[in-house]
């Protein structure tokens, strides 16, 4: 399959998740909820790597960064998320939440010096109007 396959299959499943996250965060608390959920991802995970047999880690070091990866992301940023969803509308708040590329793009050019391309600035300026877009009601 083609990264950009892939891409799109995540999309697909990233969007469906807030619906059925919603849902769920009427009977828990959003920390409950980002517990809960990240369980089941290592679970799921932990038997498919099982299954799949294909583990490599390149030394502590790139630990290390997934790590702190796994905390900004996976538990502070999924927690806030939770806390949003919890007392917004889906429809504002994952469209809001999914304006990460603009900051990825921007620490990717500070931390790692990357040099954007026309149609990445051009990207991000359109994130910019569509956060502010669905920012407005």
């Amino acid at each position: 399959m083609k990264a950009e396959t892939y891409a799109l299959l995540a999309a697909l499943l990233w969007g469906l998740a807030p619906v059925i996250e919603k849902v769920g965060l009427r009977g828990m608390d959003p920390m409950t909820a980002t517990l809960i959920r990240s369980l089941a991802a290592v679970a799921f995970l932990a038997v498919v790597c099982l299954a799949v047999g294909r583990s490599q880690v390149g030394g502590l070091k790139y630990v290390g960064y997934m790590i702190v990866g796994g905390i900004l992301a996976g538990g502070l940023g999924l927690y806030l998320y939770y806390l949003a969803l919890s007392s917004g509308q889906a429809s504002r708040i994952v469209p809001l939440s999914s304006t990460y590329p603009l900051f990825a793009t921007l620490f990717s050019i500070l931390a790692l010096r990357e040099r954007p391309s026309v149609e990445t600035v051009v990207g991000c300026i359109l994130i910019v109007i569509g956060a502010v877009l669905v920012s407005r009601e």
